[in-house]
């Protein structure tokens, strides 16, 4: 039997596959070779819209790419009698591919307001259903203004139905999704700019991210405490700690349409990431493991702090992004400085008393369920 370790880049293509029911597939090629290991890249282009599209209520003057991946990487198809796998990419990036299209495909008006296309999400893959075969595309959008203030997030996935040649038909799929967004956005964007400028109240409600994008990352869970196979990384040859756990908290948020209005979601996420924490060889793994939960609890507990001022804070739309960002550094400053603490006071866990008086000073209630 052969060993082998996935590397972090087949980690985050294997999350990908999830999406479109292939995983299984994919590590049978990856394994035992097959297809995949001589696979070709399906080169891909948006298609141009076959009328222009008129917007009349916002330029896009920028377009930025927000993906973690930035190459020009858009996902996988699959193709032909023997469904080959083939890489797609863009020719050029997908910055330059989106700006070409708004170039070929729109017509803007010079006076309308100025703003930055910021894109977060954009994979292709297919997927089956009672339709048949089909291909998607998921993709989040976020327009900012000039003065990079968030004004409002998209999200959508659009299919296609195919037959088993899927990227024929993939330019088509991905311009009919840039031309419903850029349409849909011309009709929804003006009360969000009149909210903004006009310093109107924002609703504000907060949501647990509960499946990252970076799959290195744990959200905190009291359910599913640590264990020895989430510490990925490699202990470092020089120092003598016994352990050490890379613990966060994430603070975004997401601005959504509906009913006409603007409101705005907080993304939560305290965090441990496995791909930077690790275990020396020859210690106390229940000892440490204990140790490393209550340290990742320090970052559950600040988040909880930050919810209850939250759930008391009133929010303005154009005041929104600063008001987040002083929240971000106010929570996050905190929880650093509570970490160092805890790992002095309990000399990395061999203080027995230390980590009983821990235990009860970052035990908490959780605020109330969130919207």
């Amino acid at each position: 039997m052969h060993n082998f370790r996935l590397n972090q880049s087949t980690y985050f293509f294997m999350s990908q596959l999830k999406h479109c029911g292939f995983l299984a597939v994919f590590l049978a090629l990856l394994i035992f070779g097959g297809p995949m290991a001589s696979a070709k890249i399906k080169m891909m282009r948006i298609t141009p819209a076959k009328e222009k599209i008129q917007i009349n209520h916002y330029r896009i003057t920028d377009v930025v790419d927000e993906r973690l991946d930035k190459s020009n990487y858009i996902g996988y198809l699959s193709t032909g009698a023997h469904n080959y796998f083939l890489r797609a990419e863009f020719h050029q990036t997908l910055r330059e591919e989106i700006t070409r299209f708004l170039d070929e495909s729109t017509v803007q008006k010079g006076s309308a307001e100025a703003v930055v296309l910021h894109v977060y999400d954009y994979l292709l893959y297919e997927k089956s259903s009672f339709k048949g075969a089909e291909i998607a595309l998921n993709t989040h959008y976020a327009l900012f203004n000039k003065d990079g203030h968030r004004l409002l997030d998209y999200v959508i996935t659009d299919t296609r139905n195919t037959g088993m040649f899927m990227s024929v038909n993939a330019g088509e799929l991905l311009c009919r999704n840039l031309t419903s967004y850029l349409s849909e956005m011309d009709q929804k964007i003006d009360p969000f700019l009149a909210m903004y400028k006009s310093n109107q109240p924002i609703k504000v409600s907060y949501i647990f991210v509960k499946e990252p994008e970076q799959k290195n990352l744990l959200p905190y869970n009291p359910q599913h405490p640590l264990n020895i196979y989430h510490f990925v990384a490699k202990a470092p040859e020089q120092g003598t700690e016994p352990s050490a756990a890379e613990c966060g908290l994430m603070i975004n948020y997401q601005i959504r349409h509906f009913e006409g209005k603007a409101e705005a979601f907080i993304e939560l996420l305290p965090y441990f990431d496995q791909a930077r924490s690790w275990l020396r060889p020859g210690q106390d793994v229940k000892k440490r493991l204990a140790y490393e939960q209550t340290y990742f609890k320090i970052s559950a507990f600040i988040t909880n702090e930050l919810i209850k001022e939250l759930q008391e804070k009133s929010f303005t739309f154009n005041t929104l992004k600063p008001d987040i960002d002083a929240l971000r550094e106010k929570y996050v400053s905190r929880m650093k400085a509570l970490q160092q603490e805890y790992i002095k006071e309990t000399e990395y866990g061999d203080n027995v008393a230390s980590m009983e008086k821990w235990s009860r000073k970052v035990a908490f209630y959780p605020a109330s369920t969130p919207q």
